[in-house]
């Protein structure tokens, strides 16, 4: 009986790890971090159609991310695509990556770049924009 037990614990914690573990790197539905946008869009468009929706440009973008992190410094990537299903603009300066709205300008998550994985399960319709 104490083997059984032993097989569920074992099992059981198993579970719970590839749960937490799904949850932190986007699978089963959304990413981390989670945080809501103003334009929800499909994940399958193409780079040209994501332009198209984004009412905030690339520039704006820009000043909103360094406003936010009180810097000037030049982005050394800037990047529209989708997370958590919402348009969003993908600003890496400072050794900051900040997630600005597409939609709005707001300033959605920023952490430093370390942190944040290099494909973290976005799909940007091959939208990168390289400022530099």
């Amino acid at each position: 009986m104490k083997r059984y037990a032993k097989v569920i614990v074992l099992a059981t914690s198993a579970l719970l790890g590839l749960t937490a573990f799904a949850q932190k790197t986007g699978q089963g539905g959304s990413q981390y971090p989670t945080y809501t946008g103003s334009l929800p869009v499909q994940e399958n468009l193409s780079a040209q159609q994501y332009q198209a929706l984004a009412k905030v440009s690339m520039q704006d973008a820009i000043k909103a991310a360094q406003s936010a992190l009180g810097s000037t410094a030049t982005p050394t990537k800037v990047k529209l695509g989708v997370e958590n299903g919402y348009l969003v603009w993908e600003v890496v300066l400072a050794g900051q990556e900040v997630k600005v709205d597409a939609g709005n300008g707001k300033v959605l998550h920023q952490e430093a770049q370390g942190n944040a994985e290099e494909n973290d399960g976005e799909n940007d319709g091959e939208s990168n924009e390289d400022n530099g």
